[in-house]
């Protein structure tokens, strides 16, 4: 009797049956790798159906944030995209502001449209879920208010506000993007919205734009 034999002896208490624990353990072991095999594929299609967006979204982040994509257009690097609970000072920029620390809540903006002004901390939040909002200063002509209402209701990640003061009768406002424009029928409106809808300028460009804030 061999070693191996004995010691497949030891375990099963047969020595002809070392054969026959040989192949048991031979097939335990081809069963195994063959389930591993599958537990690993199985997993990286998971993997692959979940970052399918995530690997479409970096792609996009590959064009240039800083590079300007509609003529006119004024665009800003943003340094900081933190949470604070407390008012932020948004003076050394634009208005209305174009990013920055922002509140933990987003406003909604799933096409919505506030006739009176929005707190700018939960704009911005918007701003980084790859929203574009409108604003219009108080002076500006009622029919051009409507025109722009008719573009932005009803259509998401999109959101329209009041924002007295802001130096030009309409804006299109994206994060670290700004247009300013006096009409509606102006073609680069539409060139604004394609290019920063859900863009590679924002932050989190599949962020929600709803179950947040709800009112001005």
């Amino acid at each position: 009797m061999t070693q191996d034999q004995q010691q497949y002896e030891t375990s099963s208490g047969k020595p002809g049956d070392c054969k026959v624990q040989l192949k048991r353990r031979l097939w335990a072991l081809t069963t195994a790798v063959a389930v591993a095999g599958a537990v690993v594929v199985g997993v990286t299609a998971i993997a692959s159906a979940h970052d399918g967006p995530h690997t479409v979204r970096v792609a996009a982040k590959s064009i240039d944030p800083d590079k300007a994509r509609v003529p006119g257009e004024q665009t800003y690097r943003i340094l900081q995209r933190h949470h604070v609970l407390g008012p932020v000072d948004y003076s050394g920029g634009p208005t209305p502001p174009v990013g920055g620390p922002h509140h933990p809540t987003w406003q909604n903006a799933n096409g919505d449209v506030y006739d009176r002004p929005l707190r700018n901390e939960h704009a911005v939040h918007s701003l980084e879920h790859g929203v574009v909002w409108v604003t219009y200063a108080e002076n500006a002509p009622r029919s051009v208010v409507n025109a722009f209402r008719k573009k932005v209701e009803g259509v998401p990640y999109r959101m329209m506000s009041p924002v007295p003061g802001q130096g030009a009768p309409v804006k299109l406002t994206a994060w670290g993007r700004q247009l300013a424009v006096t009409s509606a029928h102006d073609p680069r409106v539409d060139q604004f919205f394609d290019a920063y809808i859900q863009g590679p300028q924002a932050p989190e460009p599949e962020g929600p734009v709803t179950g947040g804030k709800a009112t001005p």
